[in-house]
């Protein structure tokens, strides 16, 4: 009951955060007490289960701590602005928690699905109050409303597909059929916003999962099954070439695409090489953490994790901050190699492997410990990892035990 309560208030914040508030009005305060309400009940959880709440806090959760102390420490001796630097670390440590409460509710259900399902419903909800609601941002791009972002919501239709990936099943193919009109729902809508990294990222996890997924998911498949999923893949590749091949010709989108091939983006590069001037100036400890906007003529952050980190961190920053993407790297590619893993989970783990891939591009434009979305993938892929090696570990302890007793 008092995982379901907690669920409860982290479906609230999640729906509040990315849509309720950008599209109606902000609450005061919505934020800490849903946050609070979801990390109380696992809290009370754990005491009332004597469930040790520590072997929910990974070693990624423990660098990026280790991150947050020393970013404070270097931040109070270097930083221009004591404002920013306070502000942008408490925000870090309340998505902490928030990946320690997606951890600790995935290892109790012992599976991520919860997750998935409430990040699909969310994306979704957000792909259909932009088709219907969605208001001009500026540029030809439409977003959800005046001050959302609109590479933000490309970055949730992007993530949304990765999710409709990991729960596809070509078994049933009115689910199979519904799933893929989703994900053209949602490729629709990340036209709409104009964001290039958002669209080369949902093209991006459909060629890898064509390459390293499809192809072995419907092979496992009985033949009546391997008919059904050939024929909704070949009937939502028809109907998206009719519906979004049009749509993409005339869209902003292709606007923005022609003018980054051809001619770059001057802002952009023009961030990066000052955040990189920045690091040289200080590049052990950098500039204090989110300093970078109070030192740049662009009187902004950097719109990079890597530029963004490096610049405001240094090397000592950089190293606690990415050693927790290398290990997730190499956890999964060692877990897929294996061969511990049944048909269904292989295929979860290859797909939660582009995940990760998906994470790291967007990366590029986007500063990921400043993101409550980039938070919640993060909590689900380091989840799946460490449910999936649990599961993999009982799998194989059964197979030794049962075949001891094998005459």
């Amino acid at each position: 009951m008092l995982i379901k309560l907690s669920k409860i208030f982290y479906v609230l914040l999640v729906l509040y955060y990315g849509w309720f508030q950008v599209v109606f009005m902000k609450i005061p305060n919505a934020l800490p007490i849903l946050g609070a309400g979801m990390m109380g009940f696992i809290i009370l959880h754990a005491f009332t289960t004597r469930t040790r709440l520590i072997t929910s806090f990974t070693i990624e959760l423990m660098f990026w701590v280790l991150f947050v102390l020393t970013s404070y420490i270097f931040g109070l001796l270097i930083a221009i602005n004591y404002g920013f630097l306070s502000s942008a670390l408490f925000i870090f440590i309340e998505f902490l928690l928030l990946m320690f409460g997606i951890i600790y509710i995935s290892k109790h259900d012992n599976n991520i699905n919860f997750f998935i399902n409430v990040f699909i419903l969310f994306s979704l909800i957000c792909a259909v109050t932009t088709t219907f609601k969605g208001v001009e941002y500026g540029q030809g791009r439409i977003s959800m409303g005046p001050d959302n972002n609109p590479n933000s919501l490309g970055i949730t239709m992007a993530l949304g597909v990765c999710c409709i990936l990991f729960k596809h099943n070509f078994k049933k193919l009115l689910f199979s059929i519904i799933s893929f009109s989703a994900i053209l729902l949602l490729l629709y809508v990340c036209l709409l916003t104009g964001s290039r990294k958002s669209f080369i990222s949902i093209i991006a996890i459909f060629i890898y999962w064509f390459t390293f997924v499809i192809f072995g998911d419907i092979k496992s498949l009985k033949f009546p099954d391997k008919i059904k999923g050939l024929l909704s893949v070949f009937l939502v590749i028809f109907l998206g070439y009719q519906l979004l091949v049009p749509l993409f010709e005339g869209s902003v989108l292709i606007q923005r695409l022609t003018l980054l091939f051809e001619n770059g983006s001057d802002t952009r590069e023009g961030m990066y090489n000052e955040a990189f001037t920045f690091f040289k100036q200080s590049p052990l400890v950098g500039l204090g953490f989110n300093n970078f906007r109070a030192v740049s003529v662009f009187g902004t952050y950097s719109h990079s994790t890597y530029s963004e980190a490096l610049a405001c961190t240094g090397i000592i920053g950089c190293l606690l901050y990415f050693i927790p993407y290398i290990k997730l790297l190499f956890n999964y590619i060692g877990l897929i190699i294996s061969r511990r893993l049944d048909t269904e989970l292989l295929k979860q783990s290859k797909i939660m492997l582009g995940f990760l891939g998906v994470l790291l591009f967007l990366g590029i434009g986007v500063i990921h410990f400043y993101e409550l979305t980039s938070s919640i993938a993060f909590g689900m892929v380091i989840a799946f990892l460490y449910t999936t090696r649990r599961k993999s570990i009982y799998r194989n302890d059964k197979k030794l035990i049962t075949g001891r007793h094998k005459p």
